[in-house]
């Protein structure tokens, strides 16, 4: 242990970069070691021993004279020839005996190996200071480090906060910009919405005109050959009254000698032209009244046609025939030919020559704009105000123009069902309250998407207003039956529309059916570019009430627009398995639907109204408590002559069914 230290102790003050402190250090410890312990440490290291401290392990002596390495050595000199040591007296000079020596020897070993326990802790604790000052300057090393990386880190950061900054500032012009995209967005949003409903009008409009011509040519031919057929009979009437005349003057003129050589004149005037012109136009002016009396017998009987139809319930069923569209290509050879009664109508079959034949409660022409479509069905709006249950759905297959019919495009002349009747109900209910009738109104719309319910008006307020887009966040809808018995959707959100104010409720209108248009769910397909993929219901719930009579009117008009019956082949569907899955879904909805018709006319117990979302929300008004019509939307096109005498054949058992008598919805308060 002694070598080792010194060896350490060496290269401590050997060492060029050694610390003088530490030099000092090393010195006073060799000084130490060469004087031996102090009294002090001697006692201390006694009190050590004597406190049960454990002694350091005994070590063997080497033998006097041998240094290490086994080399003889020069013998120690005795503690009497050493000197003094410490001031102390040799022992000689001391007067002590050799028994005194011995235990004074013992006295001094035993001092020295507590001097030895002491020396060796001081070495560990130099050790351990070493130990400590060698980890002591690592952490200096370490801090400095760490200062210099404090300094880099604080550019970085410094770096950092600047790119952030400037990240800031590019943050809140992109925001800015996005923000003006946006206005830009829904600003082109509109744009192109206008724009589409503007074309779709326009395309309307001259579908309707290009019908209109047809049918002006169709008249002009027709009156150019009633014309040259008139032309022709009165030429042949001309020869004839000539031939009469040359006849009657021939005749007169034998009268005139006769008279002459009898000299008497001739009483008989029937062969006078004047009497006969007179017969003729007598003839004629009754042949008029005639006319006017079989017109008018013909609106008496469809006026009790109408109402025996309402007595028995049976749905109305209307045709219209749409005109050809630039989509249809060059050819205008029609499938359909509608007969002049306004009820009949002609369809091609699949071989040459086979036509068949269908007869309606009425049927509209192509070139029949949307006013007068609407005259046909105002009743029912105007059943609805007096508390019934109405329906009105269009049917027919893609592209035969349903969503036309009940929605319309525009503002104009080409407006739909739906926004008429809305214009009725507010016209209507302003008349009312000139007689002390409060109305309010609620408009609902939704789809039915894969057996699904969707709110279309999920981002409009109760007021009409849009807010901002919510990605249809809104609760899952259900139909629910109330306690009466009533189907209602629980969850869809309700716009009121103001009655007082007629444009007011006009613009609500429009929000509306904007809203709903952005909604919902089209896709395009070989058959019609922008085809409904599913059935969309628009709801009216009407409330009247009138104080002074305690009279309540619930009424409800349900305008709804079908999605198209189509076949997978025609359609395209079948390559893609989304339109795939879309196109099962519609035509098993229609085809619960023809179930429901079907046991309907057969008078069955159990009509399977809960077989599709479509047929139980619209229970009401196919139960026999509301009345409903429907529209069958035909396409002229040779192509679709079979799925337009498919949808004749199925509205044909449409009409054969008998709902019973409708009910109003009406309460009386007791006064």
């Amino acid at each position: 242990e002694r070598r080792v230290h010194r060896q350490r102790r060496d290269a401590v003050e050997n060492a060029p970069d050694a610390e003088p402190d530490q030099q000092a250090r090393v010195r006073e410890d060799r000084a130490h070691y060469e004087q031996g312990p102090s009294r002090g440490e001697d006692e201390a290291a006694r009190g050590r021993l004597g406190q049960g401290a454990r002694a350091p392990p005994r070590r063997h002596r080497r033998a006097p004279g041998r240094q290490q390495g086994g080399r003889r050595a020069v013998p120690r000199a005795r503690d009497e020839e050493r000197g003094p040591r410490g001031g102390e007296l040799p022992p000689q000079a001391r007067g002590e005996g050799v028994g005194e020596r011995h235990r004074r020897r013992r006295r001094v070993g035993g001092a020295a190996g507590g001097a030895k326990d002491s020396w060796t802790e001081r070495l560990q604790a130099n050790s351990e200071i070493k130990d400590l000052r060698k980890e002591l300057r690592n952490k200096d090393d370490e801090i400095k480090s760490l200062r210099i990386e404090k300094v880099s880190l604080e550019t970085e950061v410094f770096g950092c906060k600047q790119e952030i900054e400037s990240l800031e500032r590019n943050y809140d012009e992109l925001e800015r910009d996005y923000s003006e995209l946006e206005t830009s967005k829904a600003q082109n949003s509109e744009a192109e919405i206008q724009l589409q409903a503007l074309t779709t009008e326009h395309t309307a409009m001259t579908a309707q005109l290009n019908a209109t011509c047809a049918d002006l040519e169709e008249i002009k031919t027709r009156a150019k050959a009633d014309l040259q057929a008139k032309e022709d009979s009165w030429r042949g009437r001309e020869s004839e009254l000539l031939f009469e005349m040359s006849v009657l003057k021939s005749r007169a003129g034998k009268i005139v000698q006769d008279d002459a050589v009898d000299g008497t004149g001739g009483d008989d005037d029937e062969d006078d032209p004047a009497i006969l012109k007179a017969r003729i136009e007598e003839r004629d002016r009754r042949i008029s009244e005639l006319e006017e009396q079989l017109q008018s017998g013909e609106q008496l009987r469809r006026a009790l046609h109408n109402r025996i139809q309402e007595l028995r319930g049976n749905i109305r069923v209307y045709v219209r025939t749409r005109p050809f569209l630039p989509s249809d290509g060059s050819s205008t050879q029609s499938s359909i030919d509608i007969l002049p009664d306004g009820e009949s109508l002609q369809i091609q079959g699949k071989h040459v020559g086979e036509t068949h034949s269908f007869k309606f409660d009425k049927v509209f022409a192509p070139s029949t704009g949307q006013d007068l479509v609407f005259d046909e069905v105002s009743e029912f709006v105007q059943s609805a105000l007096d508390g019934y249950h109405v329906c009105l759905f269009s049917y027919g297959q893609t592209g035969s123009g349903k969503t036309h019919t009940m929605q319309g495009s525009g503002n104009a002349a080409m407006r739909g069902i739906i926004p008429r009747a809305v214009e009725q109900v507010l016209s209507q209910a302003a008349l009312m309250q000139s007689q002390r009738w409060t109305f309010t109104i609620k408009a609902s719309f939704l789809e039915i998407y894969n057996e699904d319910l969707r709110d279309l008006l999920v981002n409009v307020n109760a007021d009409g207003s849009t807010k901002a887009r919510d990605s249809r966040s809104a609760a899952k809808l259900s139909i629910k039956r109330t306690a009466e018995g009533k189907s209602y959707v629980d969850g869809i959100n309700m716009v009121d529309i103001d009655v007082g104010d007629r444009s007011t409720g006009l613009s609500q209108l429009e929000s509306v059916m904007a809203a709903a248009a952005r909604s919902r769910s089209v896709a395009t397909t070989k058959m019609n570019a922008q085809s409904s993929r599913s059935h969309s219901v628009f709801m009216l719930h009407l409330c009247g009430r009138n104080d002074e009579s305690g009279t309540v009117v619930q009424g409800a008009l349900n305008l709804c627009d079908l999605a198209g019956s189509e076949r997978l082949d025609r359609s395209g569907a079948s390559s893609d398995a989304k339109r795939l899955k879309e196109t099962q879904a519609i035509n098993k909805s229609l085809s619960a639907l023809g179930d429901v018709f079907t046991s309907l006319a057969n008078g069955s117990k159990h009509v399977p109204f809960r077989n599709s979302k479509l047929t139980y929300l619209l229970q009401d008004c196919l139960s026999g408590d509301g009345k409903a019509l429907m529209f069958v939307n035909l396409s002229p096109t040779l192509q679709s002559s079979p799925e337009s005498l498919c949808s004749l054949r199925f509205a044909q058992r449409v009409n054969q069914v008998e709902l019973g008598a409708a009910k109003k919805r009406v309460t009386y308060s007791s006064r």
